[in-house]
């Protein structure tokens, strides 16, 4: 298996090839280059109080921010909890959990060009479809879990359902590498998490079962381990703090907390970022950074943050975006809009910021491709 945690490379495989003028080696030859070319923000919204989930896209270019960019395009809304974004070849997948669905966008203008309800009868039907979490991709696929229990294969071409695997309860986090499709199942906190690893070759399927596998909601893999990002469980009355939240790595010797006190992650290369918001807890926002590689932990210093919801790293810029909540006497805000600042990876100096929509939950890149000739 691949030696990193998570690579933009199988987003880039169906935009990028390589392109030359002609056949003489003397002559110029015209390359692809990945670029990023901005950053997309989900906004879950807030149901309780009837506002939709959003799509903020930042763009690199003109430094600027379109607070909700589906609906400034499109004239629609995305509807209730929107949950995950995902730019795949030329197309942009927006997961929208109250929707039952994931809406296909056009990459270059964000046009809508369909609108996949994961309930209906030629996808995972009314049971199995309902409520659509995370998503994936790979081999011109990409792959959504729902709460129904299951995660839908679906053909980026003609968006039909190519497959279809049963996972574990309420499943969160997806991840396919090397032929193998993995699934952090959360069992919604009630005490029967795991994970299930399915070979999509053979369609055999192993679940793993372990007393510190309690509600695991982010997944990535490294060689042959398995890191998970777990919330833990909340404790008794009257506070019901959070308990055993943390990133754990499945190995060959077991299951093992690798970073304590963890409640969000994002990956890329060997490092894993976390930042720690437990509820109940009177110790502080903290931030860290773990290198697999060197076994390392190193805390991190950044600033200007209230209430962090959602972390990525951009590959390309190495910059580290954080989604906030802004607070309001004191607390988070769940109705108001959010914002993210973005920092350098070598000193984590605070390098810009922008608003963002109501509940902000993921962070997606946009990829492109930019030709150079020489």
């Amino acid at each position: 298996m691949k030696k990193y945690l998570l690579s933009f490379t199988v987003l880039m495989s169906a935009t990028l090839f390589t392109a030359c003028n002609n056949d003489s080696d003397n002559s110029p030859k015209t390359y692809p280059v990945a670029v990023t070319n901005g950053v997309f923000v989900v906004g879950s919204g807030n149901q309780s109080s009837g506002k939709n989930g959003s799509l903020t896209y930042y763009d690199y270019t003109t430094k600027s921010a379109t607070k909700d960019i589906f609906s400034s395009v499109n004239g629609l809304s995305l509807g209730m909890t929107a949950n995950d974004a995902l730019r795949y070849g030329d197309k942009v997948y927006v997961v929208v959990d109250g929707e039952n669905s994931v809406f296909v966008l056009n990459a270059k203008n964000m046009q809508l060009i369909n609108r996949i309800n994961l309930a209906g009868a030629t996808m995972l039907g009314e049971t199995d479809g309902v409520s659509p979490r995370r998503i994936t991709a790979d081999e011109d696929k990409i792959y959504v879990s729902t709460y129904g229990g299951y995660v839908a294969a679906i053909d980026t071409v003609n968006f039909a359902l190519a497959a279809k695997y049963q996972a574990g309860s309420y499943p969160e986090g997806v991840m396919v590498d090397d032929g193998f499709l993995y699934v952090a199942n959360s069992d919604y906190g009630y005490g029967n998490a795991s994970i299930t690893v399915i070979n999509l070759k053979t369609k055999e399927t192993r679940t793993i079962s372990d007393e510190n596998i309690r509600n695991p909601q982010e997944i990535a893999v490294a060689g042959s381990d398995i890191y998970y990002l777990d919330w833990g469980q909340y404790g008794p009355a009257p506070d019901y703090a959070q308990e055993h939240a943390g990133v754990y790595r499945i190995s060959s010797t077991g299951v093992k907390l690798l970073i304590p006190n963890a409640t969000g992650m994002t990956c890329y290369g060997t490092k894993i970022y976390t930042f720690n918001d437990v509820y109940g807890s009177s110790e502080g926002i903290t931030y860290s950074c773990y290198d697999i590689t060197s076994d390392i932990l190193i805390p991190l210093n950044l600033k200007d943050i209230d209430s962090p919801a959602a972390m990525g790293v951009d590959p390309i810029t190495d910059y580290l975006f954080v989604a906030s909540r802004k607070l309001e006497g004191g607390y988070p805000s769940y109705t108001t809009d959010g914002y993210v600042n973005f920092y350098d990876t070598t000193k984590y100096e605070k390098k810009g910021s922008f608003t963002c929509g109501v509940g902000p939950t993921r962070i997606a890149f946009n990829f492109g491709v930019r030709y150079i000739t020489y």
